[in-house]
């Protein structure tokens, strides 16, 4: 079972990243939390390709890392072993990812979908201060996301009465 979902990681990440340079643009759906509260699982993020160099803080960027996808908000430009790189972080994480370079940047989040509506994700004072709780709590984490499970099969339940 292991092996089946590593593998299926890996061709979702080349298969991403092959439609990205294709194409320019992509669409994927979040299964994480590590940007609450700006991006939910479930929302749906629009892609653009882009170069490290067009990446600027406060950018929330799409790259892969170990057959993974991670679309975390950009920190800072640096440069590392004299390589120029990003410092990211996702908005509910209390640690900085380790350095993004240009062979793992895919693209820069251009806009979220949640339901049918498009959603802002500036990083503002209310979003910095909840997502300082989310830093401090597994516990509020883990409520936050159970009620927006429970909003959801709520929202589906009216929309497909029986």
């Amino acid at each position: 079972m292991r092996h089946t979902a590593k593998t299926r990681q890996t061709v979702v990440c080349h298969l991403i990243s092959d439609v990205l340079q294709l194409s320019g643009t992509a669409r994927i759906c979040v299964s994480g939390s590590s940007m609450l509260p700006s991006i939910r699982p479930g929302d749906i993020l629009l892609l653009q390709r882009t170069e490290l160099s067009e990446a600027a803080p406060g950018d929330i960027v799409l790259f892969a890392r170990e057959d993974r996808l991670f679309a975390h908000r950009v920190i800072s430009r640096d440069c590392k072993y004299g390589i120029s790189c990003l410092v990211t972080c996702g908005d509910s994480l209390d640690k900085n990812d380790p350095p993004v370079f240009a062979d793992e940047l895919l693209g820069r989040v251009t806009s979220i979908l949640r339901g049918q509506s498009q959603v802002h994700f500036r990083f503002t004072l209310p979003r910095r201060l909840i997502s300082i709780f989310f830093r401090r709590s597994q516990f509020l984490t883990r409520c936050w996301l159970w009620l927006l499970t429970q909003q959801r099969s709520w929202t589906e339940e009216a929309a497909c009465p029986r």
